[in-house]
């Protein structure tokens, strides 16, 4: 037995050794280390460092502002994507009746090629809702904490722009606060106090944080109401 045990601890030892030879600390923030792969690329690793250190930054900036999503907050977003669901619905049966006739005339080659498959894929749709509404499909409902996400995502734009503005992105959901993020992660880690251990990752971690919008807002004054407060949109044609 105590052979075995003995065996066991020398094994472990080892692969604990392995473990630590295959990553190595690339950063260390009040006296935490954060590790890289060795085998991982080197922006790949700058990047998933810059989310995890932003992810907790926003996560200290939500908890202290108060900016938790209330249950009232998540009510409404639930009502708005249930009557965008139904708006939607009613406009791909409309756009199917267009393809219908569109298709029914004299319409060939790469133009047919598109219409069919749009069509195919507004007909699965519309076969899905029907089985929904027959009871033999189950509608998979966005869960709770997707939709505090959702709610609590856009305060924390339109609060953090307020206190840094900076430079602003633009998202499907709409504008986004890019520079002012940037900002507040840097805030964040000198805060805390951060410690970089490899020069290569530091040069790489800045230059993230310091990169522009993918696609930047052009305009005076960017607006950060929330999309379920807005009008919903046709989908496809005007009403």
């Amino acid at each position: 037995m105590a052979e075995r045990l003995l065996a066991l601890a020398i094994m472990l030892g080892i692969a604990a050794s392995a473990a630590r030879a295959e990553s190595a600390a690339v950063l260390r923030v009040a006296r935490e280390d954060f590790s890289c792969p060795m085998t991982q690329e080197r922006d790949a690793c700058a990047l998933e460092l810059l989310a995890t250190l932003r992810a907790r930054a926003e996560e200290a900036f939500l908890v202290a502002r108060g900016l938790r999503a209330t249950d009232t907050e998540v009510a409404e977003l639930s009502a708005y994507n249930e009557a965008f669901e139904r708006h939607d619905r009613k406009q791909r049966a409309r756009k199917l009746q267009e393809l219908d006739a569109r298709l029914a005339d004299d319409v060939d080659g790469i133009e047919r090629e598109q219409l069919e498959r749009f069509r195919a894929v507004l007909v699965r749709l519309a076969n899905y809702e029907a089985d929904v509404d027959a009871g033999t499909e189950v509608r998979v409902a966005i869960p709770v904490e997707t939709l505090r996400h959702w709610v609590e995502i856009v305060k924390l734009d339109a609060a953090l722009y307020a206190r840094y503005g900076g430079s602003v992105g633009l998202r499907p959901s709409g504008p986004y606060a890019h520079g002012a993020r940037a900002t507040l992660v840097a805030e964040y880690l000198a805060a805390l106090g951060v410690q970089f251990l490899d020069g290569d990752i530091e040069r790489r971690f800045n230059a993230l944080l310091a990169a522009p919008p993918r696609v930047p807002f052009h305009g005076a004054t960017p607006d950060f109401t929330p999309f379920w407060r807005r009008p919903i949109r046709s989908s496809y044609m005007a009403e």
